[in-house]
């Protein structure tokens, strides 16, 4: 069972002495050296690395709709629009999250820093904003905008805590990080959803799913401290690398699979070897104890971007030697070539 709400909170406070935050400011002006560096905390609490490779997510949507139509670039505006909306749902959902856990003690793509007092307030201001910039963009990707929000609410809200649920913590960044931001870069093409998508995205989810059991393989600690009943906790830091490991494989073998009898290019399957090289890492990481630390989280990720980039480079260059050759590209040139793809 999950732990009561009020204990979640009485322990994240108690773990987190007011010395350990910026000091709250009644009706005098704040300073401006202040100012500037709750700012800067702030900044730090977005995890700057990690919003880089998160707006990667919708693009992998937007692009794989182009892709497996063979189309042209359509909705530029849009996809650029797109992009600081989810900037502003990285930043609320972190400031969130650094809300709730009262203490940032060093996570993936994060250091051990103090939370501003004004960090649920801001967490809130951004989501709001993220959503309103993401119905400019679009009306599908104000929705998922919208979901996106709302995942982080319930994530990170004392009364609701999801992200100290075994299950529903996960399931939040799956879908939110996988379904939703995917499925707004997508939604901007003005396609209808098919086999391939469908697969594509259930296939991202799966592997971000397993990402997330990763990143909380080393800090049983923390998550025990704040009251959370992770997976990590309930059941150790191997068992959430095993769990991780096993989503990201049943992933990547699905991806292999699909590319070998020709949904995917075929010339995709060179990068199987950079794959490999991170499930030899995943292995050596489930040796360490007390799972290891954010270097090993980060050289695994690390090695799995690395696959995923060198896939879409080689699926790159085959479209270009199929547009050279004068024949179908892209998803057209395919063995499942979509029902409605140009041909």
């Amino acid at each position: 069972m999950n732990p009561p709400v009020e204990s979640v909170v009485q322990t994240a406070t108690q773990t987190s002495p007011q010395s350990n935050r910026l000091p709250r400011q009644g009706t005098d002006a704040v300073p401006v050296a202040e100012r500037a560096g709750t700012a800067r905390v702030l900044w730090q609490l977005t995890r700057p690395r990690f919003a880089f490779w998160l707006l990667w997510i919708p693009l992998i949507g937007y692009g794989f709709a182009h892709w497996d139509r063979a189309l042209d670039w359509t909705n530029p505006r849009g996809f650029v629009m797109l992009l600081p909306a989810w900037l502003l749902l990285n930043a609320g959902t972190m400031w969130l999250n650094a809300a709730l856990d009262a203490h940032e003690t060093g996570a993936l793509f994060a250091a051990p820093t103090r939370i501003p007092a004004c960090a649920r307030k801001c967490g809130y201001g951004a989501l709001i904003a993220g959503v309103l910039v993401g119905f400019a963009s679009g009306l599908w990707v104000g929705m998922c905008a919208a979901g996106c929000a709302l995942l982080a609410v319930l994530y990170s809200h004392p009364a609701t805590a999801w992200k100290g649920h075994p299950v529903k913590g996960p399931v939040v960044n799956a879908l939110g990080y996988g379904v939703l931001s995917a499925g707004a870069g997508w939604s901007l093409v003005g396609v209808v959803m098919n086999l391939r998508t469908a697969t594509t995205f259930a296939l991202l989810t799966l592997w971000l799913l397993g990402a997330t059991f990763c990143a909380q393989a080393f800090q049983r600690e923390d998550d025990r401290r704040r009251g959370y009943r992770t997976l990590v906790v309930t059941h150790g830091s191997r068992a959430a690398l095993s769990a991780g490991r096993w989503c990201a494989n049943a992933a990547v073998g699905a991806v292999l699979v699909l590319t070998t009898i020709g949904w995917f290019p075929r010339l995709c399957l060179l990068a199987t070897p950079i794959f490999w090289l991170a499930d030899r890492w995943m292995r050596r990481w489930q040796r360490q104890p007390e799972g290891g630390g954010p270097r090993w989280a980060g050289g695994y990720i690390q090695r799995m971007l690395a696959g995923g980039l060198v896939y879409f480079a080689l699926a790159y260059v085959d479209y270009l030697s199929d547009w050279h050759e004068g024949g179908p590209v892209a998803g057209a040139a395919t063995q499942l070539a979509s029902s409605d793809a140009p041909h």
